[in-house]
């Protein structure tokens, strides 16, 4: 079982349990039939078994998340890398077929890919004899 995977079960039965407790004990807080020491016998229940397990499954969620931004960031700064290579091996001239072969991507996503890229750094086009585009960059 992989760590992630442990964290997302760990986070929910954390967050299951602990927002049970802390429904069950906020009825009996507020129930108007309860006495004070009934109450006050809820809100320690509330501090000690209620409060931390929500607040560990939040703090496992808000974990988890920030570990998919960074390997989000991780893998575009990886893709950004291996576009200035490519670019820079063909001497900043490239098709869409050149750009997917090289990186694995569909034709489609390359041309996405490549469009935006034209778009941010100010590339030019040329169209070849057989139809097919070269995007220009400027090295």
């Amino acid at each position: 079982m992989s760590m992630r995977l442990l964290q997302k079960v760990l986070a929910g039965v954390c967050l299951s349990f602990g927002l049970f407790i802390v429904l069950a004990v906020t009825v009996e807080i507020f129930n108007p039939t309860s006495d004070a020491e009934d109450r006050s016998g809820s809100i320690a229940a509330l501090v000690l078994f209620g409060l931390p397990p929500t607040a560990l499954g939040a703090w496992l969620i808000w974990n988890l998340r920030q570990q998919h931004e960074r390997s989000l960031k991780d893998l575009a700064d990886q893709q950004e890398q291996r576009f200035l290579q490519i670019l820079q091996d063909h001497k900043g001239s490239l098709t869409v077929l050149q750009f997917a072969t090289a990186t694995k991507m569909s034709l489609e996503e390359s041309k996405v890919y490549l469009d935006e890229k034209a778009q941010q750094l100010n590339a030019s086009f040329d169209v070849l004899d057989n139809g097919a585009v070269v995007y220009c960059f400027p090295l």
